[in-house]
């Protein structure tokens, strides 16, 4: 589902993954969107831009910026604003995950996912909506993920990032709804981008892979679209025919019930986590 009317968007993680695919997305759509494109690697950011024709373009503007930056993101906020003249949807994408055991995790990265996924959000949830209380209308897409409701173990502190994430979003969605400003947090289950396969060669993340393939970026994109269009507080993105959302919640109340037959599902993990090994290229 489209948007009705071409809108500003400001996009983070715009390099690889969601955030690519977003940001190439908006910028074919047959509206005229306008489009500021953040991420923290600038020599991957201009390659998206000139790879694929979005050089030069008068409604496209990129900039490096590390999420992790409070004072980059208003000034970035502010930009966005006047160079288009609004800020209509905020769609915040960036993420980090390292998986590990917590016994095993080194401190600075502990320290990285939480000052990304966390912090980063907050920070830019924060200046968007300095933004968007000025002009009295806007919506922020923060998205978390299934391990924002659920609790994975191996990557445990990126679960508590993205719990941390939807907490955030679903508290501050209500300190803004009486200013006409709108608060989404989208929590899909894995996706299909380099983070994933970042995980293939970690057994501790074994339980990320027991759901088969993850999700398209294409569904991402369909979901986003349709939160858009109707602004609901929270979208649980899982692939269809499945019952992963459902299952999410409940051991989300019932945490007890996430240790079911957990050896056997993270040992369907590991089987998968091998077959993508074998189909990988060397």
């Amino acid at each position: 589902m489209a948007a009705a009317k071409p809108q500003t968007f400001l996009i983070s993680g715009c390099a690889s993954g969601i955030g690519k695919h977003m940001a190439l997305a908006l910028a074919r759509a047959p509206l005229a969107h306008n489009l500021m494109l953040l991420d923290i690697d600038g020599g991957a950011l201009e390659r998206v831009v000139s790879e694929h024709g979005l050089a030069g373009s008068p409604r496209i503007l990129a900039r490096v910026h590390d999420v992790r930056d409070a004072t980059g993101w208003e000034r970035i906020a502010t930009e966005c604003a006047e160079s288009f003249g609004s800020l209509d949807v905020m769609l915040n994408i960036a993420g980090y995950l390292k998986p590990g055991n917590i016994d095993k995790l080194p401190v600075a990265e502990i320290d990285r996912q939480i000052d990304v996924n966390v912090k980063g959000v907050i920070y830019a949830t924060r200046a968007g909506a300095q933004v968007m209380l000025r002009q009295g209308s806007g919506h922020i897409i923060n998205v978390a993920s299934l391990a924002g409701i659920a609790h994975v173990p191996g990557i445990s502190v990126y679960c508590a990032s993205k719990h941390a994430v939807r907490g955030f979003s679903l508290a501050v969605a209500h300190e803004l709804a009486r200013h006409g400003i709108a608060v989404s947090v989208l929590c899909p289950d894995a996706v299909e981008t380099p983070m994933l396969e970042l995980q293939v060669g970690h057994a501790d993340a074994a339980l990320v892979f027991a759901g088969g393939r993850g999700l398209s970026v294409e569904e991402v994109e369909h979901a986003i679209m349709d939160i858009i269009a109707q602004r609901p507080l929270e979208r649980v993105l899982v692939k269809p025919g499945t019952a992963r959302g459902v299952l999410a919640k409940l051991a989300n109340v019932f945490p007890p019930l996430a240790s079911l037959g957990l050896d056997r599902v993270r040992q369907q993990g590991r089987e998968a986590q091998a077959a993508r090994k074998r189909v990988q290229p060397r």
